[in-house]
């Protein structure tokens, strides 16, 4: 136990650093004078407006979520599953991905369903994301591939290909090696007691669990609601950021196109594992800004207010959703 606690110290001691790093990085030339006069000329409407539009975005999560627990013979109540997501949210704000694990475990404990079929239809789900955000991205090149097209090669598939190309072959076939490596050892503990009845037989039910749960999306007989609502997710988060850009004098004149280029930028910039996106988001989308002309100061008030904005609202609710789940958990299942 003692092990546990201090390598996830460890964890949030590194990540927070290099999310203190970002953020001295963002903000290290900046007048914040000038900040501060760009929030007095915010517009909080559209602000109130883009955070109904997270709300609903986030209760078509769970919505999404609770489909793939169909598969698995589950039907968690609407309260219980909202309640996880948004808790998720806040435990990313401690550790980058714990979210994943903490919203699983708290389904799990409320609802009295297999931690590990959870994983499984959270993989899932992140499947479905990564595939909306890739569309949204060969969108935004076909749309104006004159500036946003050129952008996203040079600060995201420019450097990949750099980097891939001093990748020697000997390193690419040492990689294919030790995965299938990897594949057969997970395949030979799964047939043999190798490690111990005991141990062998939790090893294979977590395993399975998860295999389980990935194949809830073929079990589940509301495919298409589930791409419909994959799909909504993001054509709200594609409203939330254009209602934000709206809030902001500097921003406001930017079409629904731009929108969704700073939609999948800033979305880009979240995946980069620090706490809640901090430091990372408010670079690359104060970059990002800078091909609509917009200086990197001015694009910083956006990216503040945008982030921040939600970061707040993810703190109240998440802690709210906290206290429920505990109150749920503590409560014996009818």
């Amino acid at each position: 136990m003692k092990s546990i606690v201090k390598s996830r110290l460890f964890n949030f001691a590194v990540f927070f650093s290099l999310a203190i790093v970002l953020l001295y990085y963002a903000f290290r030339s900046v007048d914040f004078t000038h900040i501060a006069q760009g929030f007095r000329e915010v517009n909080y409407f559209w602000i109130a407006i883009s955070l109904l539009i997270a709300l609903i975005a986030h209760a078509l999560r769970a919505i999404r979520w609770g489909y793939l627990m169909e598969s698995l013979g589950h039907k968690p109540p609407f309260s219980n599953l909202f309640a996880a997501v948004m808790f998720g949210y806040l435990a990313n704000l401690a550790l980058p991905r714990f979210g994943e694990v903490a919203k699983c475990g708290s389904v799990s404990r409320v609802s009295r369903i297999r931690f590990e079929s959870l994983v499984g239809t959270v993989v899932v789900e992140r499947a479905a994301d990564l595939a909306m955000l890739l569309i949204a991205t060969v969108i935004v090149v076909l749309v104006k591939i004159d500036s946003f097209g050129q952008y996203i090669y040079t600060k995201i598939v420019h450097p990949i290909e750099q980097k891939a190309i001093h990748i020697e072959g000997y390193k690419i076939v040492i990689l294919l090696v030790m995965a299938i490596a990897f594949l057969l050892l997970i395949r030979f503990i799964l047939k043999s007691d190798f490690l111990g009845q005991k141990l062998n037989g939790k090893i294979k039910s977590a395993v399975i669990g998860v295999i389980d749960g990935l194949k809830s999306i073929y079990r589940t007989p509301r495919v298409i609601q589930f791409a419909l609502l994959t799909v909504l997710i993001w054509v709200s988060y594609w409203l939330m950021t254009w209602a934000l850009l709206c809030s902001t004098p500097i921003t406001s004149n930017l079409t629904g196109w731009d929108a969704l280029f700073i939609m999948v930028i800033g979305s880009y910039g979240m995946t980069v594992p620090v706490q809640g996106g901090f430091g990372a988001y408010h670079i690359i989308t104060a970059s990002a800004l800078g091909i609509f002309g917009i200086t990197y100061e001015n694009g910083l008030i956006f990216a503040i207010i945008s982030h921040e904005s939600q970061t707040i609202m993810v703190v109240i609710a998440g802690i709210v959703s906290m206290v429920y789940l505990y109150i749920k958990q503590r409560k014996p299942l009818a």
